[in-house]
């Protein structure tokens, strides 16, 4: 019973510290711009240590469970703004953050994805994205 609660504060105290043993990263690049020539430097970020994975519409970089020391985790903030600079305004970057077990430790997993919008942003219907929902008529 001592180890259980001991394991458990352990892997709870990484989480409020944000000191992982491992990351992970799910990005997804559509090929219908130009994202998917920033899977190589998503290479350097991990050390080599991920998939690249051709879809039908899109290019997937699926690393494998990275030892925190070897992972950079700036470089890999930096590829996100990127990322989120150079998509089309066609998407919308979802990018989320889950903590989960690995190995006898905590593994923090990044998921990087472009959502095509719903409807189409023009350049001066910016107000209307933004609007909030009660003024519209119904």
């Amino acid at each position: 019973m001592g180890t259980r609660i001991t394991n458990w504060f352990s892997r709870y105290w990484k989480r409020k510290t944000n000191r992982p043993d491992y990351r992970q990263a799910y990005v997804k690049l559509p090929l219908d711009t130009e994202l998917p020539s920033l899977a190589v430097e998503f290479e350097r970020v991990c050390e080599g240590r991920l998939d690249r994975v051709p879809r039908r519409d899109s290019l997937v970089v699926d690393t494998d469970f990275v030892p925190e020391e070897r992972f950079d985790a700036e470089r890999f903030d930096e590829l996100v703004a990127e990322l989120k600079a150079r998509a089309p305004r066609r998407y919308i970057l979802h990018d989320s953050i889950k903590w989960r077990r690995h190995d006898g430790g905590v593994a923090k997993m990044h998921t990087v994805v472009p959502v095509k919008r719903l409807y189409s942003v023009e350049e001066g219907d910016e107000t209307a994205a933004h609007e909030s929902v009660r003024k519209r008529p119904r």
